[in-house]
């Protein structure tokens, strides 16, 4: 199962459903990072389950202000991969499978 753990003096595991899973400032999203570094509608991830039992997880950056990095590379569209390291604004964050 995908998910997503943010950093933060406790990190916090989400786990990534079938469909998309909104990240940023504004209590609207799916996953809220209250950190001004991260714009109201800073990401987005979709997920979408394989008929081999694999999940296929892509982000897009929603025009942020301070961009969304994987690995350390801006991006504006990526493909996740178990381990990847992302940074929403100036949250860490790392998708991971189980």
């Amino acid at each position: 199962m995908p998910k997503l753990v943010v950093f933060r003096e406790d990190p916090i595991e989400y786990t990534l459903e079938e469909g998309s899973t909104s990240i940023g400032r504004s209590n609207a999203n799916d996953i809220i990072l209250a950190d001004k570094s991260v714009s109201k509608r800073h990401a987005i991830i979709t997920c979408q389950n394989m008929k081999n039992g694999e999940a296929h997880v892509q982000i897009a950056d929603l025009h942020s202000t301070n961009g969304t990095l994987v690995n350390g590379e801006k991006i504006s569209y990526h493909n996740l991969k178990d381990s990847d390291q992302l940074s929403i604004g100036s949250v860490q964050c790392a998708y991971l499978i189980d």
